[in-house]
């Protein structure tokens, strides 16, 4: 019994330690910093407000991504379209998630700054 006890305690505590470093490493794989378009491992995109700018302005994802709009300016903002998402007001640093679960092109604009304008493509 100890041998076969202690044999799963240590393969649980090795799977423990192995496991967020193998999501890690296979969540990272496939990630490309210059990249506008999510893969589809990947569960969330980013969007970074800066320079009262949407970075990138046109983001390419796969239906089912969350989206984290991250506010980088010291000004306040949103991303917002009427009837279909509103990030609410976002201050410097914070951030919030939008889920995209229907294909189709959703165009943002922050209602701070209406010349502030974002493209979300969902495929």
């Amino acid at each position: 019994m100890r041998g076969i006890g202690g044999s799963r305690w240590r393969l649980g505590a090795a799977l423990s330690l192995v496991a967020p470093a193998l999501a890690l490493a296979v969540g990272s794989a496939g990630a490309d910093r210059g990249s506008t378009t999510a893969s589809a491992s990947a569960a969330r995109a980013t969007v970074k407000i800066k320079g009262f700018k949407y970075k990138p302005a046109t983001l390419r994802i796969r239906r089912g991504t969350g989206v984290v709009f991250v506010n980088r300016d010291s000004a306040r903002h949103t991303a917002t379209r009427r009837g279909s998402f509103d990030t609410g007001t976002l201050r410097k640093g914070k951030a919030a998630t939008v889920s995209f679960k229907r294909r189709g092109t959703y165009r943002s604009m922050c209602t701070i700054h209406p010349f502030m304008h974002g493209k979300i493509v969902v495929r």
